[in-house]
């Protein structure tokens, strides 16, 4: 140490001094045990402080080592943000979802062809195409898009559904054990999802012409025509003949295989309707649920007011504004008890029934009552025949109770859940363009005729 030390004399600072550098330039060649002496104590250094780091680690591992009795818990992974070309591609993917026609929706989302022999080719859904077609920020795979599929032959194209939603065995992928998703099944799954279920009930019905709780293969068309006559997404379909996306054909139908079998001369009754209604709504709604990861089979309230928020046509500072009320009222865990599935599930049954308990509300505030929690948890109870767990009426009030009263305003608080039970599928098409060119119309008319007066 000390001859190195004399072969190279530092400054206050550390560095070498020119004159002492050029006096020593001779010695340093001189001396060729130099660099070997440096060599040796930096790597003596690096095991040195390599082993006192290992020293260290182990010591923390053993002080944060649970003790007997107790439980090692990891802590939630956080999730990664998306970059910047991920997160313009769900927006554009989104507006696709709110904008664009039945049949372009479809097209996009879509990713099977089937080479059907002396046919044209049809374009298919699976289970999971069907579901990222409906759910907001769901990304398509990155190599499939609009008019972009993969090609199967007929004779494969049962053997090719491998993606089982959540890999269970769903009505969704039992529907598609007999055969795929076509355009016309899309509309009135669709439909199916936006159409309260006494309504889906009643048109059934009515086409029930002997009053024996069944209909055929023909009353079955009349019963969809009718729902999808009066459903958003019907109203907005034109056929496409270039693509072949039309409602009104005999075409390939995964859901006539289903209820009618292959040759049609089966029945289909009321009762199996509904379960086919409710257990693919279920599904829907489990996917939607395990986007969030739940822990112990429990999502967290922000999750919930996500959930409730995710069809809304708000801002998204608005949005913001809500889901920051809820993170900051629930931060702690002594507040937070995490929503369950079948919480969820029985708010989404109340939903169903949203058109009469818009009613109820109205009626409240007409009376100059307050709307408060007691109120909601009775109307839940007369009109749906459910009895919402108190801890979601506390989210709820928590989300859309803006000055902390603990009442409700009717405009809001409908409208958003309104846009939830009808998964944003009875949204105006147009991106607010027309509307916009027709309010100018009508203001310079309106000022024309003030003139003329």
């Amino acid at each position: 140490s000390s001859g190195i030390n004399a072969e190279w004399p530092l400054r206050p600072g550390g560095a070498l001094s020119s004159t002492q550098n050029s006096g020593n330039h001779q010695s340093r060649n001189t001396d060729p045990n130099t660099y070997l002496k440096l060599g040796l104590l930096g790597g003596l250094g690096l095991a040195v402080t390599a082993k006192c780091k290992e020293k260290a680690i182990e010591e923390t591992s053993e002080s944060i080592e649970p003790a007997d009795g107790e439980v090692d818990e990891e802590k939630p992974k956080k999730k990664k943000k998306k970059g910047f070309q991920e997160r313009k591609v769900m927006e554009y993917e989104n507006r696709i979802r709110e904008f664009s026609t039945p049949d372009k929706i479809f097209r996009y989302f879509a990713t099977v062809r089937v080479d059907f022999e002396n046919v044209k080719k049809e374009i298919f859904m699976t289970p999971k195409d069907f579901m990222r077609s409906i759910t907001p920020g769901e990304l398509q795979p990155s190599h499939l898009g609009l008019d972009m599929y993969r090609d199967i032959p007929a004779t494969k194209s049962l053997q090719h559904i491998d993606d089982n939603v959540d890999g269970e065995q769903t009505f969704l992928s039992k529907l598609a054990q007999h055969g795929l998703i076509s355009f016309q099944d899309y509309i009135f799954l669709l439909t199916l999802l936006s159409t309260p279920k006494h309504d889906c009930e009643i048109a059934f019905k009515m086409f029930d012409l002997y009053g024996d709780g069944c209909v055929s293969y023909q009353e079955f068309l009349d019963t969809r025509s009718v729902l999808e006559s009066r459903s958003s997404m019907g109203k907005r379909h034109k056929d496409n003949v270039y693509s072949g996306n039309t409602i009104n054909k005999d075409g390939h139908s995964a859901l006539t295989n289903y209820f009618f079998g292959k040759d049609t001369n089966k029945k289909l009754t009321l009762d199996d309707f509904v379960v086919f209604m409710d257990g693919m709504k279920e599904d829907v709604f489990r996917m939607e649920f395990n986007k969030y990861d739940p822990v112990d089979g429990k999502i967290t309230e922000q999750d919930f007011a996500h959930l409730l928020l995710l069809h809304a046509t708000l801002s998204n500072q608005a949005k913001s504004k809500f889901v920051r009320r809820v993170k900051k009222f629930y931060k702690n865990e002594e507040e937070s008890q995490g929503i369950t599935f079948e919480q969820f599930m029985t708010f989404n049954h109340f939903l169903d029934h949203l058109d009469d308990v818009e009613i109820l509300v109205s009626v409240y505030f007409s009376a100059g009552m307050k709307f408060n929690k007691a109120s909601l948890k009775q109307v839940a109870h007369v009109v749906a025949d459910v009895e919402l767990d108190p801890h979601i009426v506390d989210v709820v009030f928590t989300i859309f109770d803006d000055n902390g009263d603990e009442l409700l305003s009717n405009r809001e608080f409908i409208s958003v859940l309104k846009e939830r039970a009808h998964r944003g599928l009875e949204k105006p098409s147009d991106t607010g363009f027309v509307r916009l060119i027709t309010a100018l119309g009508a203001c310079v008319a309106s000022y024309v005729r003030g003139e003329e007066t």
